[in-house]
């Protein structure tokens, strides 16, 4: 018997739920905020209960996003779901260690477009697209679910964070006509973006000028990284939130090929890649313990910083050889 492609399965699994949990990856992006709010729009067109779930919470920078407010980050204990749908996860691990989707849900579905997606859903739906953003959309047209202006809002930042406004090497043909249909709603994009790039604190100001200022490069000037600290976040008053777009900066300096951002949070060290030309920091995360994608990737490691620092130049210096 030929094995149903995802969509159908995907289809077939929610026509018998009644409830799912939705969920992305930890240290949540726009793609994952915008996508798990979008999937949680379309379960609702088809009668499903949905529960938004994020171990860390919303950046306060994506919270004006429509049903921002839903998304909860603690799972009352006896809750049971029929699906949980696991949104922009390579690994089912990114999700976070204080919840336990195979205990809680009946089946796990995986909609992501990592390359190194490990499968690890039930029902895998992984392809090769701009963001898990575009996922959704291609999964709402295939089940017929009409896109409501909500519903692109969230899609519309997923997609433009994720391909850096449509710049980034992730953009296809399908990105731009997924924009298309976006705009048929009435998208007030002006306004979107405004609160995205146009809205800094202070405080993120003062942690980017701190950093700034310890920015250090390799010698040949084609690796640049810095590093804030528990101690520069709290001089500032500021929080990882005011983070966003600090590595695309060190990025965009004229010669760097690669920029690294280090920062410490709670005891453990994370760890931003950022890349341009043809540097695949993918493979420098998952030889870490990471992953991600071509132009960027992540991973969280065990401090102290000064180690972690070091053993990541080593292995970045020694990818670029």
């Amino acid at each position: 018997m030929k094995e149903l492609d995802p969509l159908k399965k995907i289809k077939s699994a929610l026509k018998k739920a009644k409830s799912a949990i939705i969920t992305a990856h930890i240290d949540p992006d726009a793609d994952a905020i915008g996508s798990s709010l979008a999937m949680a729009m379309l379960l609702k067109k088809l009668k499903v209960k949905p529960v938004i779930y994020s171990q860390d919470g919303i950046p306060k920078i994506y919270k004006f996003l429509p049903w921002a407010e839903k998304i909860i980050t603690r799972v009352p204990e006896k809750l049971r779901f029929d699906l949980a749908i696991v949104l922009d996860s390579s690994a089912l691990e990114r999700v976070g260690n204080k919840i336990d989707l195979k205990k809680i849900a009946k089946k796990i579905i995986n909609i992501d477009h990592h390359p190194d997606n490990k499968q690890f859903g039930d029902i895998n739906y992984c392809g090769q697209s701009s963001s898990a953003a575009e996922e959704v959309f291609k999964l709402a047209k295939y089940l017929k679910v009409p896109l409501d202006r909500d519903m692109a809002e969230n899609l519309y930042v997923a997609v433009i964070t994720d391909t850096g406004n449509f710049r980034y090497e992730n953009t296809k043909v399908s990105t731009f006509l997924m924009a298309a249909e976006l705009f048929k709603t009435k998208l007030n994009v002006h306004d979107i973006t405004t609160k995205i790039y146009d809205n800094k604190s202070l405080a993120s100001v003062k942690i980017s000028a701190l950093a700034m200022d310890q920015l250090q490069f390799s010698d040949d000037k084609k690796i640049a990284w810095t590093s804030v600290t528990e101690e520069m976040l709290n001089k500032v008053g500021a929080k990882s939130d005011d983070l966003v777009g600090l590595i695309d900066q060190i990025r965009a300096i004229e010669g760097v090929e690669v920029a690294i951002l280090f920062r410490e949070d709670k005891g453990k060290i994370k760890v931003n890649f950022r890349a341009k030309a043809n540097i695949n920091v993918s493979v420098i995360a998952n030889r870490l313990g990471g992953g991600g994608h071509h132009k960027a990737a992540g991973v969280i490691m065990d401090g102290p910083l000064v180690n972690v620092r070091e053993q990541v130049l080593a292995e970045t210096l020694k990818y670029l050889v």
